[in-house]
């Protein structure tokens, strides 16, 4: 991710307003579920950490990768109590600085939109899985929804009583949902399509799961 939003008081919002947004956390719930049976997992474009610090309060050993110093910088403040099985790496995703077959769980929440070559960010994953192992994937398939998933998020914050005290936060999120964050997609391939290239890679089982975000968005499990 290039856009300077990555960098910028977004992600400061980013936390306060999607973790308390039903839809946003069915997903979330649905990356950690995926890696269940999964001891040592890569959180690929891991943001701000909402997936990784969750794996860790499992037990669970993260690798967490993005681009962004920012988010990084939230994560690792959020899951400081866990650092013992962490490691953070500002880095490139779509070229991974480990070994083939180091992990038995990868989880990609919301990312591959958003990488220069998504082709070769699939196949570095497929590398670095070892055998038998999950690689859980959400991503956008469209951009004509935006204005119905900001509703269910204002709805969320209502329901829950914080729409006044983060109206703020959720501008900003409303702003840049529908400016610098979809301006900063650089890919929209339907699920169909990744799932058909996932299977050119040499993922089998590869499953589509329900996903909240209005058929903008799709949630698939592949195994390696």
């Amino acid at each position: 991710m290039t856009s300077d939003i990555w960098e910028s008081k977004y992600l400061d919002a980013y936390g306060k307003v999607l973790l308390n947004c039903d839809i946003y956390l069915a997903v979330r719930d649905f990356h950690i579920d995926a890696m269940r049976q999964c001891e040592i997992v890569l959180d690929s474009g891991s943001g701000t950490g909402n997936v990784t610090r969750e794996l860790l309060i499992q037990g669970k050993f993260v690798h967490a990768v993005d681009k962004s110093k920012k988010a990084l910088q939230i994560l690792e403040d959020k899951c400081k109590d866990y650092k013992e099985r962490l490691k953070i790496y500002k880095i490139n995703a779509e070229k991974l600085p480990f070994a083939d077959e180091t992990f038995n769980g990868i989880t990609s929440m919301f990312v591959l939109n958003f990488v220069d070559d998504f082709e070769a960010y699939l196949r570095e994953h497929y590398r670095v899985l070892r055998e038998n192992s999950i690689f859980a994937i959400s991503a956008r398939q469209s951009a004509e929804k935006t204005e119905l998933f900001l509703q269910s998020y204002e709805y969320s914050l209502r329901k829950r009583g914080l729409l006044p005290q983060l109206e703020r936060e959720m501008e900003i999120i409303r702003n840049g949902n529908l400016g610098e964050v979809r301006t900063a997609i650089k890919n929209l391939y339907s699920s169909a399509t990744i799932e058909e290239l996932l299977r050119d890679i040499g993922f089998v089982e590869v499953k589509e799961f329900p996903n909240p975000y209005f058929g903008e968005r799709y949630s698939l499990v592949a195994r390696k």
